[in-house]
Protein backbone atom coordinates (compact mmCIF):
# COMPACT_ATOMS: atom_id res chain seq x y z
CA UNK A 1 0.00 0.00 0.00
CA UNK A 2 1.57 3.54 -0.84
CA UNK A 3 2.00 6.22 1.83
CA UNK A 4 -0.92 8.81 1.47
CA UNK A 5 0.81 11.87 2.79
CA UNK A 6 4.82 13.36 2.85
CA UNK A 7 5.08 12.50 6.06
CA UNK A 8 3.88 8.76 5.63
CA UNK A 9 6.42 8.41 2.77
CA UNK A 10 9.47 9.67 4.93
CA UNK A 11 8.33 6.95 8.06
CA UNK A 12 8.21 4.71 5.15
CA UNK A 13 11.54 5.32 3.91
CA UNK A 14 12.99 5.50 7.44
CA UNK A 15 11.31 2.24 8.58
CA UNK A 16 12.04 0.12 5.43
CA UNK A 17 14.71 -2.69 6.33
CA UNK A 18 17.85 -2.93 4.25
CA UNK A 19 20.01 -6.25 4.24
CA UNK A 20 23.96 -6.32 3.71
CA UNK A 21 25.83 -9.40 3.40
CA UNK A 22 29.49 -9.57 4.41
CA UNK A 23 31.92 -11.38 3.52
CA UNK A 24 31.48 -14.46 6.00
CA UNK A 25 27.67 -14.45 4.76
CA UNK A 26 26.33 -12.89 7.35
CA UNK A 27 23.42 -11.09 6.33
CA UNK A 28 22.79 -7.69 8.19
CA UNK A 29 19.49 -6.25 8.43
CA UNK A 30 18.99 -2.46 9.55
CA UNK A 31 16.81 0.60 9.15
CA UNK A 32 17.81 3.77 9.15
CA UNK A 33 17.80 4.51 12.61
CA UNK A 34 20.65 1.73 13.07
CA UNK A 35 23.19 3.75 11.37
CA UNK A 36 24.89 6.21 12.99
CA UNK A 37 26.33 9.06 11.35
CA UNK A 38 29.82 8.98 9.63
CA UNK A 39 32.68 8.19 11.75
CA UNK A 40 34.97 11.50 11.52
CA UNK A 41 38.01 9.15 11.04
CA UNK A 42 41.42 9.98 9.27
CA UNK A 43 43.84 7.82 8.16
CA UNK A 44 46.70 9.82 7.73
CA UNK A 45 49.17 8.52 9.85
CA UNK A 46 47.89 4.98 9.61
CA UNK A 47 47.03 3.44 5.51
CA UNK A 48 48.05 -0.29 7.31
CA UNK A 49 44.83 0.57 9.45
CA UNK A 50 42.43 1.45 6.84
CA UNK A 51 43.47 -1.23 4.44
CA UNK A 52 42.65 -3.39 7.16
CA UNK A 53 39.19 -1.80 7.68
CA UNK A 54 38.77 -1.99 3.89
CA UNK A 55 37.13 -5.00 2.90
CA UNK A 56 36.23 -8.42 4.21
CA UNK A 57 36.59 -10.62 1.59
CA UNK A 58 40.45 -10.15 1.46
CA UNK A 59 43.18 -11.49 3.72
CA UNK A 60 43.79 -7.96 5.01
CA UNK A 61 40.92 -7.91 6.86
CA UNK A 62 41.38 -6.94 10.62
CA UNK A 63 37.91 -7.64 11.69
CA UNK A 64 37.60 -4.24 12.85
CA UNK A 65 35.72 -1.20 11.90
CA UNK A 66 34.56 2.26 13.38
CA UNK A 67 31.13 1.53 12.03
CA UNK A 68 29.28 -1.35 13.92
CA UNK A 69 25.83 -1.87 12.75
CA UNK A 70 23.73 -4.09 15.13
CA UNK A 71 27.28 -5.44 16.88
CA UNK A 72 28.57 -6.08 13.23
CA UNK A 73 32.05 -4.15 12.21
CA UNK A 74 31.39 -3.26 8.63
CA UNK A 75 33.58 -2.51 5.89
CA UNK A 76 34.63 0.54 4.56
CA UNK A 77 33.59 -0.87 1.21
CA UNK A 78 30.02 -1.46 2.09
CA UNK A 79 29.84 2.44 3.48
CA UNK A 80 28.00 3.97 0.49
CA UNK A 81 25.39 1.29 0.22
CA UNK A 82 24.54 1.84 4.16
CA UNK A 83 25.08 5.50 3.96
CA UNK A 84 22.75 5.86 0.77
CA UNK A 85 19.73 5.08 2.87
CA UNK A 86 20.51 7.46 5.99
CA UNK A 87 19.83 11.09 6.62
CA UNK A 88 19.85 13.14 3.51
CA UNK A 89 22.95 14.67 3.00
CA UNK A 90 24.48 12.40 5.39
CA UNK A 91 26.91 10.36 3.29
CA UNK A 92 27.85 13.79 1.13
CA UNK A 93 30.58 14.87 3.52
CA UNK A 94 32.27 11.32 3.54
CA UNK A 95 32.26 10.46 0.05
CA UNK A 96 34.75 12.36 -1.13
CA UNK A 97 37.30 10.77 1.39
CA UNK A 98 35.65 7.61 0.86
CA UNK A 99 37.00 7.62 -2.66
CA UNK A 100 40.77 8.23 -1.84
CA UNK A 101 40.66 5.96 0.92
CA UNK A 102 39.47 3.45 -2.15
CA UNK A 103 42.32 4.64 -4.75
CA UNK A 104 44.99 4.40 -1.54
CA UNK A 105 43.80 1.35 -0.79
CA UNK A 106 43.97 -0.52 -4.27
CA UNK A 107 47.45 1.10 -4.93
CA UNK A 108 48.93 0.02 -1.38
CA UNK A 109 47.72 -3.76 -2.60
CA UNK A 110 49.30 -3.74 -6.07
CA UNK A 111 53.07 -4.66 -4.09
CA UNK A 112 54.56 -4.32 -0.87
CA UNK A 113 54.16 -1.75 1.74
CA UNK A 114 57.98 -0.68 0.86
CA UNK A 115 57.15 -0.73 -3.21
CA UNK A 116 54.54 1.82 -2.04
CA UNK A 117 56.28 3.83 0.82
CA UNK A 118 59.20 4.22 -1.95
CA UNK A 119 56.83 5.15 -4.88
CA UNK A 120 54.82 7.36 -2.16
CA UNK A 121 58.30 9.59 -0.49
CA UNK A 122 59.94 12.16 -1.31
CA UNK A 123 63.83 12.70 -0.22
CA UNK A 124 63.30 9.63 2.29
CA UNK A 125 60.09 11.22 3.95
CA UNK A 126 56.50 9.43 3.04
CA UNK A 127 53.95 11.94 0.95
CA UNK A 128 50.81 12.94 3.05
CA UNK A 129 47.79 11.56 2.24
CA UNK A 130 46.26 14.35 0.34
CA UNK A 131 49.75 14.69 -2.00
CA UNK A 132 49.40 10.42 -2.06
CA UNK A 133 45.54 11.20 -3.32
CA UNK A 134 46.42 13.85 -5.72
CA UNK A 135 49.01 11.81 -7.16
CA UNK A 136 46.60 9.11 -7.41
CA UNK A 137 44.37 11.01 -9.65
CA UNK A 138 46.77 12.42 -11.64
CA UNK A 139 48.46 9.22 -12.68
CA UNK A 140 44.30 7.96 -13.75
CA UNK A 141 44.06 11.02 -15.75
CA UNK A 142 47.67 10.59 -17.45
CA UNK A 143 46.41 6.86 -17.85
CA UNK A 144 42.91 8.02 -18.72
CA UNK A 145 44.17 10.27 -21.49
CA UNK A 146 46.43 7.47 -23.17
CA UNK A 147 43.56 5.26 -23.07
CA UNK A 148 41.21 7.92 -24.49
CA UNK A 149 43.85 8.55 -27.33
CA UNK A 150 43.97 5.00 -28.27
CA UNK A 151 40.40 4.35 -28.30
CA UNK A 152 39.49 6.99 -30.65
CA UNK A 153 42.45 5.58 -33.10
CA UNK A 154 40.71 1.96 -32.69
CA UNK A 155 37.42 3.27 -33.35
CA UNK A 156 38.13 6.10 -35.36
CA UNK A 157 34.93 7.65 -37.35
CA UNK A 158 32.86 5.35 -35.40
CA UNK A 159 34.07 6.96 -31.87
CA UNK A 160 31.24 9.92 -31.81
CA UNK A 161 28.26 7.45 -32.53
CA UNK A 162 29.15 4.52 -30.13
CA UNK A 163 30.65 7.22 -27.23
CA UNK A 164 27.66 9.13 -27.47
CA UNK A 165 24.47 9.47 -24.88
CA UNK A 166 20.95 11.17 -25.07
CA UNK A 167 19.92 14.14 -23.12
CA UNK A 168 16.52 15.08 -24.14
CA UNK A 169 16.12 14.65 -27.96
CA UNK A 170 20.28 15.61 -28.49
CA UNK A 171 22.37 13.76 -28.79
CA UNK A 172 25.85 14.23 -26.47
CA UNK A 173 29.54 12.93 -27.85
CA UNK A 174 31.06 11.49 -24.49
CA UNK A 175 33.57 14.30 -22.65
CA UNK A 176 33.97 12.54 -19.22
CA UNK A 177 37.58 10.87 -19.44
CA UNK A 178 36.33 8.36 -16.14
CA UNK A 179 33.13 7.76 -18.80
CA UNK A 180 34.61 6.77 -21.72
CA UNK A 181 37.08 4.63 -20.29
CA UNK A 182 34.33 2.77 -18.12
CA UNK A 183 32.34 2.35 -21.79
CA UNK A 184 35.04 1.54 -23.63
CA UNK A 185 35.71 -1.66 -20.68
CA UNK A 186 31.99 -2.34 -21.20
CA UNK A 187 32.16 -2.68 -25.01
CA UNK A 188 35.12 -4.92 -25.10
CA UNK A 189 32.94 -7.11 -22.51
CA UNK A 190 30.49 -7.44 -25.00
CA UNK A 191 33.15 -8.73 -27.69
Amino acid sequence: MAPSSDSESIAHVVDETHHLKLGDGTEVSFVVSDVPDPVAIMFKQDIPCLNAMWDDTSPYWGKESVLMIKGHPIPIVYWPYVYRYGKYGQWQGTKSQWTGWRDIVSQYRQSTPEDFWKEFSVNGCAMKFTRIVDELCRQCNISNDDMITWVRKEFGDAFDSLFSYHKGDEVHVMRNKSAIVCHYQQLKKLQ
